[in-house]
């Protein structure tokens, strides 16, 4: 029985999926539209450098990592005794076990600074529109098992768990334009938008770590890191260390770079440890530029 269904779902999803795709790139080919009206060249330079690292999304991500990831779940589900049935009345279970799991998975990339060093590829644009949904990410699977192992061993079939929640990039491909305005009140509460994913994606200090869910932004509520844009502080995109190149290769080592740096000058396992694992932020940094607003200043030794 549940076999049958998740083959159902399967199809379903995958559906979905490429649906997703052909939504990406009509959203991208609107937004070239667009910028040709403006007057403007059809890509930035910044969306250059994020079609080069899309390759990452549909090949490493959507087939080899997911299908890992997928795997390594399984071997953890094997060795509970739990199980919760797939049926259409545990779907909405399911739905909400898989934002839970996104949500956490997602405010990891953020608060430890390794995981941060590979999500951080994705939040480095500067122009917030829709060629940031080229900008994947090629390590995130290692943070999604570790939070998703203890959500399996509950009973959650890892399948279906992932399939939900690899939806949730493909809900966010709308949300990343300034284009859209302010929806209702409600909807802006409930869900991910532009303005809230926008929230998400500034460096402004009070937007910085807030606005983490995937499809609905319940999780955020409950746990504290809902932000809604306000009118009086308008969003500075990007990160906070500004990323001064659209090289590909140092989009995606940007952060890398003076993460190993810093371990081999932290004088204490302990601190290396804390590069690590620490903060971002929070943790031993020798000096780089900072972005504060528009503005690059030195960041003070500590």
């Amino acid at each position: 029985m549940d076999q049958a269904f998740i083959e159902q779902l399967t199809k379903s999803i995958e559906i979905y999926g490429f649906g997703g795709a052909i939504f990406l790139t009509f959203v991208l080919s609107a937004e070239m539209l667009l910028r040709r009206r403006e007057g403007k060249s059809l890509w930035s330079r910044e969306g250059l450098s994020s079609l080069a690292l899309f390759p990452l999304g549909p090949v490493l991500e959507g087939v080899f990592i997911n299908a890992a990831l997928i795997g390594g779940l399984t071997f953890f589900y094997n060795l509970s005794p739990l199980r919760i049935p797939v049926t259409w009345w545990s779907l909405p279970i399911y739905f909400l076990a898989a934002e839970f799991a996104y949500y956490w998975f997602h405010r990891l990339g953020h608060e430890v600074r390794l995981f941060w060093a590979d999500h951080s590829i994705h939040h480095s644009a500067e122009t917030y529109d829709f060629t940031v949904n080229l900008r994947h990410v090629p390590f995130q699977a290692i943070y999604r098992l570790l939070i998703w192992i203890p959500i399996v061993m509950l009973g959650f079939n890892p399948l279906v768990l992932v399939l939900m929640a690899i939806t949730a990039p493909a809900f966010q491909t709308f949300c990343h334009t300034t284009r859209i305005g302010r929806l209702a009140p409600w909807f802006e509460w409930l869900f991910v938008t532009p303005r809230n994913h926008g929230v998400h994606h500034a460096c402004n200090p009070i937007y910085i770590d807030k606005n983490y869910g995937g499809l609905l932004m319940i999780w955020d509520h409950v746990f504290g890191t809902y932000q809604a844009m306000r009118d009086d502080v308008p969003p500075v995109y990007g990160i906070t260390h500004p990323l001064e190149s659209n090289n590909p290769f140092k989009v995606m080592m940007h952060e890398f770079t003076p993460l190993f740096r810093d371990f081999r000058g932290a004088p204490t396992w302990r601190q290396k440890l804390g590069v690590l694992f620490g903060r971002p932020g929070e943790t031993f940094e020798m000096p780089r530029p900072v972005k504060q607003g528009s503005q690059l200043v030195a960041e003070p030794a500590e």
